[in-house]
């Protein structure tokens, strides 16, 4: 049976801390309320849930929710770490090795509370550059830098990936294996087959406009939402080959800020 991989971001305390955020990036920032509830359905409805590296191993359950944070955001630590443990849920944090305890982001003391707990953390890459823009050499180093970063802060094996952004590069996979990770989550949309390449994973991200009974129907392994939302990344990936990742990006911060606006 497949895994439903859910991929989340940062978590605003308040309504008034989206002021702080890129206008790209507000559709992934969950409001506290929302996350909570999401966790307690989670939890209520029996779901088997799991981490990443946990999934990969032989005997993991069937028809699992795994459930991962990208990029190390504080609020995964202070806001998701403790509603995490009230209703006795894992995860799998990836975090971009290069830029720990820089901004807003988890220091080691807060990386090092979740390992501890049981939490499985990951590599987000060392810069979070878009990886359709790194040479093979570039890709490599940030594959194998932040591994050996997040390693020796640990003091123990880190053996799960997340490509960043959703400009993903096809070698990235061979890569990741070359470079001693046993799995690789990337952004398309779709449930993360039981049998298929660990090193392909797809994931479904949760954003703020998800409803509850979308989040409740996702759950149930919707084939109709699942085929909805990957038709919405369809014709984003179609942007993206038309307009260099930059362009694309800076006429999405645009649109953006034109639905955001206060």
């Amino acid at each position: 049976m497949p895994a439903l991989i859910l991929m989340y971001h940062n978590l605003a305390v308040k309504e008034a801390d989206l002021a702080c955020v890129p206008a790209g990036h507000r559709p992934y920032v969950l409001d506290i309320l929302t996350f909570q509830n999401q966790m307690e359905t989670v939890a209520s409805e029996g779901f088997p849930v799991c981490t990443v590296r946990d999934w990969g191993a032989p005997s993991h359950p069937q028809r699992t929710i795994v459930l991962t944070f990208d990029d190390g955001h504080v609020s995964n630590h202070d806001v998701a770490f403790p509603i995490l443990l009230k209703n006795k849920l894992k995860a799998t944090f990836f975090i971009t090795a290069g830029l720990i305890g820089v901004q807003e982001t988890m220091n080691w003391a807060q990386i090092r509370t979740l390992h501890e707990a049981g939490m499985e953390i990951g590599s987000h890459t060392l810069t979070h550059r878009p990886p359709s823009t790194l040479t093979d050499e570039e890709l490599r180093h940030e594959l194998v830098k932040s591994r050996c970063i997040l390693e020796d802060g640990l003091g123990a094996p880190v053996t799960s990936i997340s490509s960043p952004t959703g400009f993903f590069n096809p070698r990235m996979c061979a890569i990741a294996e070359e470079s001693g990770y046993h799995a690789l989550c990337f952004g398309r949309v779709g449930l993360a087959a039981d049998a298929g390449d660990p090193f392909s994973l797809k994931r479904v991200a949760v954003k703020r406009g998800m409803n509850e009974e979308e989040f409740k129907a996702l759950l149930r392994f919707d084939g109709s939402l699942i085929r909805r939302i990957r038709l919405q990344q369809f014709v984003r990936e179609l942007g993206r080959k038309i307009l260099r990742p930059t362009l694309y990006l800076q006429i999405r911060k645009i649109l953006m800020e034109r639905v955001f606006v206060r």
